[in-house]
């Protein structure tokens, strides 16, 4: 499967009192890392327009703090493509290749205008099978 890496600029604002990234800011790191990674799909946007792909769950496993200065990068993957759905596979790797955390999220596909979700086009399957099986030229 192919991963796309995305390196994140930290801010001093995403530090909390404890000298350390503060645990919501990280939602938004992983939100950089499942832009970048449908951004990179040639010929379809997933994220505007009527139809679209909406973030429905995370779930995120916290395994090592990150402190300001730390070279931080969001590794994104597609684990699996469901009839209405697309579950994501992210890490985040830190300055020493140390996991940050973990984490598991589902987008599903919803029409803004019908407040509803719809089954994932033909199109929008082959496209991101494609592009999550290819692997990077080099």
């Amino acid at each position: 499967m192919r991963t796309v890496v995305t390196p994140i600029q930290m801010r001093f604002n995403d530090i909390d009192g404890f000298g350390h990234v503060n645990n919501s800011v990280y939602n938004e790191y992983l939100d950089c890392g499942r832009v970048d990674y449908l951004n990179q799909i040639p010929g379809i946007d997933f994220l505007s327009g009527v139809e679209r792909l909406v973030v429905v769950h995370i779930e995120t496993d916290f395994l090592h703090p990150s402190f300001l200065g730390d070279d931080l990068a969001v590794h994104t993957q597609i684990d699996k493509i469901g009839e209405k759905s697309i579950t994501m596979i992210q890490t985040i790797i830190g300055t020493k290749n140390e996991v940050k955390l973990k984490s598991r999220s589902v987008m599903s596909t919803f029409n803004i205008d019908e407040n509803t979700s719809f089954i994932l086009p033909e199109n929008w399957v082959f496209a991101l099978e494609k592009f999550a099986s290819s692997v990077l030229e080099m």
